[in-house]
């Protein structure tokens, strides 16, 4: 590339902030009102948009967008502290709602996935939310640390030729897929409580005023509104022996 092309691409404004904005050609960035970018990396590359609202605060975010679309509503704010997170969007859509606190660690999108966040949700440090095809997150949820939601295997299970060929064509960089692997959408209702070290996995929906206790697993089920989950536990009883 062109040194002139890398100089117009560059959104030198917001270096002050210590972020570098890159928005190749044929990329889209709206920005609104009294939006602060700050020590962040931001990609928007051809084909491509990110649409930012009033009053949002990206904070230690580094944000890719390549052949997608990402939306974040007003008043939220992504990221926080000196831990950088990620939201990668390859091929695929991410809308978050307004007055929403995204900490999340990663938030991954492949192979044409549609990510939903809705209003005055908050999701902490060491999630992630990976989604192949659909994952739908509704208003006022409270998402602990450590939470996966997983809407795919992540991975398609190959012959160890077509494995190898794979690993060897992409070294350095290992578990590169070609083909989506197997989904199912995940759905979370809205004024939820998911504790910390959950894992959601596809073909998960969970209903409205749902409390998820801690390390609880959830796959492939549907949890009715109002409903609380928690580990079976086996209580025993130990005998001291001197």
């Amino acid at each position: 590339m062109r040194i002139i092309d890398w100089i117009k691409e560059v959104k030198w404004r917001y270096l002050v902030t210590g972020t570098y904005c890159r928005v190749c050609k044929g990329g889209k960035l709206s920005v609104a009102e009294n939006v602060v970018l700050r020590d962040s990396r931001i990609y928007v590359y051809s084909g491509s948009e990110l649409i930012i609202s009033d009053n949002v605060l990206i904070n230690h975010c580094t944000i890719s967008v390549n052949q997608g679309t990402t939306t974040i509503g007003s008043d939220s704010i992504i990221g926080k502290g000196h831990r950088n997170r990620l939201i990668n969007v390859e091929n695929g859509e991410l809308s978050i709602g307004s007055h929403s606190f995204i900490k999340t660690d990663r938030i991954w999108i492949r192979f044409g996935g549609r990510c939903s966040i809705g209003n005055f949700c908050n999701i902490n440090e060491g999630s992630e939310i990976r989604c192949d095809s659909s994952v739908s997150i509704g208003d006022y949820n409270q998402i602990s640390y450590n939470v996966n939601i997983w809407d795919t295997n992540t991975h398609s299970i190959l012959k160890k030729e077509e494995r190898r060929s794979i690993a060897e064509e992409h070294f350095p960089y290992f578990g590169f897929e070609k083909e989506r692997p197997v989904t199912a959408p995940v759905k979370i209702g809205d004024d939820c409580w998911i504790g910390q070290n959950a894992t959601i996995l596809k073909g998960s929906i969970i209903q409205d005023e749902v409390i998820v206790g801690y390390g609880c697993f959830i796959a492939g089920q549907t949890i009715p509104t109002k409903s609380t989950v928690v580990n079976d536990i086996q209580h025993k009883t130990w005998q001291r022996n001197d």
